[in-house]
């Protein structure tokens, strides 16, 4: 009988220390979601240089916040190796949300519906322009005038910057938000009309332009005026500046839309009205100005130089299909196949400050 007592006593002894092991364990299995999220939003809210509400989305803020520090490249987007503006952009929305951008920043602006300044929310778009209205950058904002994208000066790239610097307060254009993700019921139906037009203001000197065209016949406009098949990807504000040099006459050491341009004067005066972009008009230095690549590299945008003895005769900006647009000197600005020409390719490049 004492066995029995005493046994009973000792498994009592027994379960009533495991059952106190076990107590400790119990605070880790109920967690406090609120501060627990609250952790996340600081830790942001630090990392990106503002201070995040508690209600943007979490997965664009470590989406963005893993992008820092990637440096600039132009026609990029590789997260930590380089990116350019807007190949920033697009890489953080298909990665965050599944959802395919245009890849140039002006010609994003056909996937967003207009947002006001004081409408501004964590993810929208923001535009900025030259001061011909020709976009050349996008961002995305965070919160409290603060926002994100990838830089070009001093290829610093992907950083944080206020809206209400001098810079920037000087040259942006726009916001918008992302189509898929505007879920405002008093959507006004001009913003709505927009989805499958160019926005208003690409070009705001345009002013007889009294209708918006669709951005698939424009390409097919100008792939039908250039004589080549654009992918639909071209940066258009460049597009648009090209097209609108056509029969300009040769005229030596000048550039001057309409009036007379040569080699250089043409491709410079095309980059500096559409980007801002300044490229030297020594053939010499502007090829300085440009990242070489080569023949089986080449993109839209790119320069081709052709020389002669010491002479560049043409220096054209690369179309498609192997074609590029000059300075002819019996025809004015025209296009014409790489194959054609007579004179041998001296150096091809990219315009690495171009942000698009």
């Amino acid at each position: 009988m004492k066995r029995k007592i005493l046994l009973l006593a000792f498994l009592g002894l027994f379960c009533g220390v495991k059952a106190h092991a076990i107590d400790p364990e119990l605070p880790f299995i109920v967690t406090n979601t609120a501060d627990v999220l609250k952790g996340d939003y600081d830790k942001y809210s630090k990392k990106l240089g503002t201070t995040f509400k508690g209600t943007e989305d979490l997965k664009l803020l470590k989406e963005v916040s893993s992008w820092l520090g990637t440096p600039y490249k132009y026609g990029a987007s590789n997260k930590g190796k380089g990116t350019d503006c807007s190949g920033f952009v697009s890489g953080v929305y298909n990665n965050v949300y599944n959802i395919k951008l245009q890849r140039t920043s002006s010609s994003m602006v056909v996937n967003v519906n207009k947002v006001g300044r004081n409408e501004l929310e964590c993810g929208d778009l923001l535009f900025f322009a030259n001061d011909k209205g020709s976009i050349y950058h996008v961002a995305i904002y965070l919160a409290n005038d603060v926002f994100i994208h990838s830089a070009t000066s001093k290829n610093v790239g992907v950083k944080t910057d206020n809206l209400n610097s001098s810079y920037y307060k000087k040259n942006f254009y726009s916001a918008g938000r992302v189509k898929q993700l505007d879920n405002r019921s008093g959507k006004n139906e001009e913003e709505k009309s927009t989805s499958n037009s160019i926005v208003s203001g690409i070009d705001k000197n345009k002013k007889d332009n009294k209708k918006s065209e669709n951005i698939e016949d424009l390409y097919a406009q100008y792939s039908k005026d250039f004589g080549v098949t654009f992918s639909g990807k071209e940066d258009l504000t460049i597009l648009k500046e090209i097209h609108s040099w056509l029969g300009t006459p040769y005229q030596s050491g000048l550039s001057q839309k309409g009036v007379g341009a040569d080699a250089a004067g043409f491709v410079s005066g095309v980059f500096e009205n559409a980007c801002k972009i300044l490229l030297s008009r020594s053939p010499e230095k502007m090829q300085k100005n440009l990242s070489k690549t080569s023949k089986s590299k080449l993109k839209f945008g790119d320069v081709v130089f052709y020389k002669k003895g010491n002479n560049y005769p043409i220096i054209g900006i690369y179309l498609s299909d192997g074609k590029i647009i000059y300075t002819s000197v019996s025809k004015g600005v025209t296009v014409v196949d790489m194959k054609a020409v007579s004179f041998s390719v001296d150096f091809m490049g990219s315009v690495p400050a171009l942000n698009y």
